[in-house]
């Protein structure tokens, strides 16, 4: 399989069938709700453009991001769905955003007349109001919901309250805690009302939409579910999309005793062949794979040898046939009968899949496509 015209040695393959199908999935599983696609970050790592589109494609009528730049880039790029700002947005950029006819999300009392005073623009903006219902992270607690609506009363028509949402701190294993943050919720929901009578109400994230159906209410903001890995027991055909590739640069005979790699980690216990692949953990590779990890080479499992260095890694290949310069080499993918998750990665690291799909820096190519069926 070629990497492409440009020849590099790291590329992301985006199998945005799968990616169209999961939205799809999500949306016929919490229909009457709408859905807002989570592309933050990248889309996950998959590519912010390729993400939307395959989401919108799937029934998805939002898009969710965090940046305000997020926000403008996707308007730029010529995406005119339902758009929301999950996140702070500075002053400097209500201009923009509201001009783009972005939603905004507004944490406190200050950050709603923040938002009035940048309505002069012409559009009437569109604002979420966040509860923090004890994530702690953004929004109006509880006992700030009430200066919250005062706050909208002041601003009169100038701004339109289009949203109201809170974001569970454990859906996935704390029933309890989810249940009493939804009654917080619903609570400032009706201290709310009176201001905002047309508001959507969104809750749910990926755990919520598949463990608490009762919490969908207006819309449903699926993050990590979208991208194949749901943090919770789910449709089996939720599919991972994302599959990231590299080259072998060089493979050599390293004598039975010798060292491979920084600090001298792994010492051949036979004469052993070792490619170097052309991913380290400057490119989203984790050096805590370091002596435990495989990649995939020629169809075969192989084991990462030695310490990841910034930009390679190695992988002993002394049992698959044939490896040369210019083979592919798959870290994260289904090929063959092998599949190599960002679960699995995880797992390994410690970590969420969330965190190894978004560690694969925005450098690399991302192409959209189906999962490769001629690797090497």
């Amino acid at each position: 399989m070629s990497s492409g015209d440009g020849g590099e040695l790291r590329w992301v393959e985006v199998d945005v069938a799968a990616l169209t199908r999961n939205a799809e999935v999500i949306a016929t599983l919490v229909r009457p709700a709408a859905v807002m696609a989570m592309v933050k970050s990248n889309g996950y790592g998959h590519g912010i453009a390729i993400a939307s589109r395959a989401a919108l494609d799937g029934g998805a009528t939002w898009l969710g991001v965090y940046t305000p730049q997020e926000a403008l880039g996707l308007r730029a790029a010529g995406f005119d769905a339902r758009m929301l700002v999950v996140g702070w947005s500075p002053p400097e950029t209500l201009d923009a955003l509201i001009a783009a006819d972005v939603d905004v999300s507004v944490l406190d009392a200050g950050g709603l007349a923040a938002v009035a005073a940048a309505a002069a623009t012409g559009r009437r903006p569109r604002v979420h109001l966040k509860i923090d219902t004890g994530l702690h992270r953004l929004g109006a607690l509880h006992q700030q919901v009430g200066e919250l609506a005062d706050a909208v009363r002041a601003a009169g028509d100038r701004v339109e309250v289009a949203g109201i949402f809170t974001h569970f701190a454990d859906a996935a294993d704390d029933v309890a805690f989810t249940v009493t943050q939804h009654g917080l919720f619903l609570e400032a929901v009706e201290a709310l009302r009176p201001v905002a009578p047309q508001a959507l109400l969104h809750t749910s994230g990926s755990a919520a939409i598949l463990r608490h159906p009762a919490m969908h209410h207006d819309l449903v903001r699926v993050g990590i579910a979208f991208y194949g890995y749901p943090p919770v027991p789910g449709p089996a055909s939720l599919r991972p999309a994302m599959n990231v590739f590299c080259r072998v640069a060089q493979v050599r005979t390293v004598a039975a005793g010798e060292s491979v790699g920084y600090g001298r980690t792994w010492r051949a216990e036979r004469a052993s062949l070792i490619a170097t692949a052309t991913l380290g953990y400057g490119q989203g590779l984790p050096r805590a794979l370091s002596n435990r990890g495989h990649v995939a080479i020629r169809g075969r499992r192989c084991p990462i040898v030695g310490i990841v260095s910034m930009d390679q890694v190695g992988v002993d290949v002394s049992d698959v046939d044939g490896v040369v310069p210019g083979d592919v080499a798959m870290f994260i993918g289904e090929h063959g009968g092998i599949r190599i998750g960002a679960d699995e990665v995880g797992e390994l690291t410690g970590t969420l899949p969330h965190e190894i799909l978004c560690g694969i820096p925005e450098g690399i190519p991302r192409r959209p496509g189906a999962t490769p069926a001629a690797l090497p």
